[in-house]
């Protein structure tokens, strides 16, 4: 029973990966009007400003505790997945 729980903790940085990857592919395909009652913010910013770093930090610090190297660098690059996806965007479409 106890190594059960303890399971299920380590998994904690991989769930934390897959939902943050799946909230970001789902703010891709979104409508980018869908917040204008809100805010002006598109729905691709608010995940990759907000929601998945948030998700990233948590799920770093569950890898780092379980010792999972990939997961660790997974979550890293859902940290930083604003400036990759800023910089993977104006390498793609430049000036446009």
């Amino acid at each position: 029973m106890n190594n059960n729980r303890a399971n299920k903790k380590s998994n904690i940085g991989i769930y934390t990966f897959a939902i943050g990857l799946i909230i970001y592919i789902i703010s891709y395909l979104v409508p980018t009007n869908i917040f204008n009652n809100f805010t002006q913010i598109k729905p691709i910013g608010m995940s990759t400003i907000f929601i998945c770093p948030i998700l990233g930090i948590i799920g770093l610090i569950f890898s780092i505790k379980s010792k999972s190297i990939l997961f660790s660098i997974l979550n890293l690059i859902l940290i930083f997945s604003f400036p990759i996806t800023m910089f993977v965007g104006y390498a793609l479409l430049g000036n446009a």
